[in-house]
């Protein structure tokens, strides 16, 4: 198989022209390597083999770049690649030379994602690991010792204040809720959340005189007592509040 001609490109390759107006690209280290600058043709089996190392070698820059742009865990990079249509056996050269030259490491990405995570998002310890796990570290990299507390604070602080028209129960439920979905485990906040207290009497008046209106002619008084006090249960307010409005002045 004849060598025909050579043009430079970016990133280090060279496409070459063979015979047939064939064409391949190649890395200018595999170039260097078998010397091909200097021959004017290459055996079938030459050119195998060539090829093999040059997708090795393009498995291993492209590695490279997608690491350059972020931290990737092992997990990351191996689908990346398999997404790209590498051979296995490539991948798995590939992800070990790159673990040796210290490029892929997952104890180092754990903590490094943990660091963003804590810094830079509102997730919590619970959904960080979830996330972890997902991008394929094992729990034995994962080590999460940051203090959420203030964290939490913050987060129930903005919860109330957006949430200034709700019973103390409803508001407790709603923040829990928020939490939970943030990947926060209860014992982190459970004493914060034992501290809030709403203007209960004043939400249930309005909301019971409201609700008086609309069913006052629709039942007699002692189903409408019922009524009152099952729909006043359902916005969260505690048994004993509603007991004390609905029953005032017997």
């Amino acid at each position: 198989m004849k060598i025909k001609g050579y043009r430079k490109l970016k990133n280090n390759e060279y496409e070459i022209t063979l015979n047939e107006n064939k064409t391949i690209h190649l890395y200018d280290d595999v170039i260097i390597k078998y010397s091909l600058l200097l021959k004017k043709e290459i055996t079938h089996s030459e050119l195998t083999k060539i090829l093999k190392e040059n997708d090795t070698l393009e498995a291993y820059y492209i590695s490279l770049r997608y690491i350059n742009k972020k931290m990737r865990s092992v997990f990351e990079l191996k689908k990346y690649l398999e997404n790209l249509e590498f051979d296995s056996k490539i991948i798995d050269k590939t992800i070990k030379k790159l673990k040796l030259e210290n490029y892929l490491n997952d104890q180092l990405f754990s903590r490094s994602y943990i660091n963003d995570q804590y810094n830079l998002t509102n997730n919590g310890p619970i959904k960080i690991k979830k996330s972890l796990n997902q991008l394929g570290i094992n729990d034995e990299y994962i080590e999460i010792n940051q203090d959420f507390s203030p964290k939490i604070k913050h987060l129930i602080n903005k919860k109330i204040k957006s949430n200034h028209k709700l019973s103390t129960n409803a508001l407790k439920i709603n923040i829990v809720k928020y939490l939970s979905n943030l990947g926060y485990p209860k014992e982190l906040y459970i004493s914060e959340l034992e501290k809030i207290k709403a203007d209960d009497i004043t939400f249930i008046k309005k909301d019971y005189e409201r609700l008086l209106k609309k069913y006052k002619y629709k039942y007699d008084s002692n189903k409408l007592k019922y009524i009152l006090k099952e729909k006043l249960y359902q916005k969260g307010y505690e048994h004993d509040t509603i007991n004390s409005i609905v029953f005032e002045g017997e």
